[in-house]
């Protein structure tokens, strides 16, 4: 029998002669889930949007991690992380009361080794990201166990419940009292509330992926969702000029530049623009980031402007809603400075975004006895296999030795990327074929070095996700400029 499907309830208030959502109210079920946005990895909104996002170029970015070989990878489980990235949050959003990505339904899951032998050490090893290795003997974690669900506030989530909340058209949230409301109804020019007509909808998952969809790009998303205008391209980030936001660094800012690394730019010799760069890894590292970057992480990092729709607004609220309404001080900071799940950071990581750490346990005798033992310790001093005590590590699955420490990458080798964010391994093939489908020949490029550090890092994400060609936007500008980054042959 299929699973009923849970929904949330919630007033819009329509201005039908203009067919317009003035006002929409809820409660506070409807606002985490709004909330809960800001916790999602770039990469899990580009996969539950089927690559159909629009967010600058992240679904070519996406792209372009499906169809890299594993061996580009430093790890099977490289490639599953970029794929699928979880957020720090997953755990506090369990209970959802409209849970979108089906896949996390149970945030809590681990991989351990399949082999009894592996999970009876004093150590036992598990993994958050599928096709992780056993450092013991090689083979594939794909045991499934569940950690319990620990210390998290209670009743978790973000905002307390009891409240209804007003949210505008362009996700404007505050709690709702009849100031704010009589202030917002004269704002409209609507003196007489009666010309707004109350139209009650429940939304399911469909509906709520389709309000992500549309909050990303317009200006206007409970609208869209309410007139089921899905179709209207109203990207809110057209017209800006991502070019006049980029920065130049100074020769007198060296904090900024403490982690850089080396690029090839090809440049179409007749225009002057870059067509795609050769790069290491560490480049495609970061890039890849771009992927498991939390969506409030991004807009704090792009300080409150990152011209996505009406995100900037979702993440301004959280910021006003007086602190009462929330659970708890940490329920704010969750959404405000969303951090990277457990090994989702890299070595070198230019935008410094922490990750937090991973969780740890610990039982009496080994694993493997405590789960054939329906999750109960041991009574006796030391369990069959001779273990008293065995504590439980998570595996950093970036490490192809099967380290628990935090770091490493997800790429190995060196890369072609385009303007657009397409990467493909450095070979004859992909450079044929990048020089091919920009309609050039190798006799149009010229080649020339730069260095790429934390000043442009900034930039490229910001134009990463607003722009088409996100690459040539900020290397040509700083190719251009008389400062310490021009560029040599």
């Amino acid at each position: 029998m299929a699973r009923k499907q849970k929904k949330v309830t919630i007033s819009f208030f329509v201005d039908k002669a203009k067919q317009r959502v003035a006002l929409a109210e809820a409660d506070s079920d409807f606002i985490d889930i709004l909330f809960s946005f800001l916790t999602l990895p770039l990469g899990t909104i580009v996969r539950l949007l089927n690559k159909q996002s629009n967010i600058g170029c992240m679904d070519k970015l996406y792209g372009s991690v499906e169809n890299l070989d594993v061996h580009n990878f430093q790890t099977e489980a490289c490639k599953t992380m970029l794929l699928f990235p979880q957020s720090a949050a997953a755990v506090r959003c369990e209970d959802l009361k409209v849970n979108i990505d089906s896949r996390e339904s149970n945030p809590r899951t681990i991989y351990v080794c399949r082999k009894a032998g592996c999970c009876a050490k004093a150590t036992c090893l598990g993994s958050s990201v599928l096709n992780a290795r056993c450092p013991h003997c090689r083979e594939t974690m794909d045991s499934r166990r569940t950690r319990a669900k620990g210390n998290v506030d209670a009743g978790k989530l973000f905002v307390k419940s009891g409240d209804k909340f007003m949210i505008t058209d362009d996700l404007r949230i505050t709690p709702f009292s009849m100031e704010h409301y009589l202030s917002f109804i004269r704002k409209l020019g609507k003196e007489d509330e009666c010309t707004l007509e109350e139209k009650v909808m429940d939304l399911g998952r469909d509906e709520i992926l389709t309000l992500l969809r549309r909050l990303l790009v317009s200006s206007s998303p409970l609208t869209d969702l309410f007139f089921k205008n899905v179709g209207v391209t109203n990207d809110a980030s057209q017209g800006i000029d991502i070019k006049n936001m980029i920065r130049v660094k100074r020769e007198s800012n060296t904090e900024a530049e403490s982690k850089e690394t080396h690029i090839n730019l090809f440049l179409n010799k007749s225009t002057k623009k870059v067509s795609f760069v050769e790069v290491e890894e560490d480049y495609v590292n970061f890039i890849f980031s771009f992927l498991t970057l939390p969506l409030g992480a991004l807009i704090k990092l792009q300080n409150n402007k990152s011209f996505l729709g009406c995100v900037d607004n979702l993440y301004r609220s959280a910021t006003k809603v007086s602190s009462d309404k929330f659970k708890s001080e940490e329920c704010r900071d969750i959404l405000l400075s969303p951090k990277l799940a457990s090994f989702f950071g890299y070595t070198g990581n230019m935008l410094k975004v922490d990750e937090i750490a991973p969780p740890k346990g610990f039982c009496r005798g080994c694993y493997s006895c405590f789960w054939n033992n329906n999750d109960i310790d041991c009574e006796a001093s030391e369990c069959v296999h001779g273990v008293k005590r065995a504590d439980f590590r998570m595996l950093n699955p970036k490490s192809p030795e099967g380290r628990t420490e935090t770091g490493g990458g997800y790429a190995k080798g060196k890369f072609l990327v385009t303007t657009d964010l397409c990467v493909s391994q450095l070979s004859a093939s992909s450079s044929l074929q990048t020089v091919k489908s920009q309609d050039l020949s190798f006799s149009d490029l010229e080649m020339k070095r730069a260095v790429f550090g934390e000043m442009q890092a900034l930039d490229l994400l910001r134009s990463a996700v607003t722009s088409k060609t996100p690459i040539d936007d900020v290397l040509n500008i700083f190719r251009k400029a008389k400062v310490e980054y021009e560029f040599g042959c």
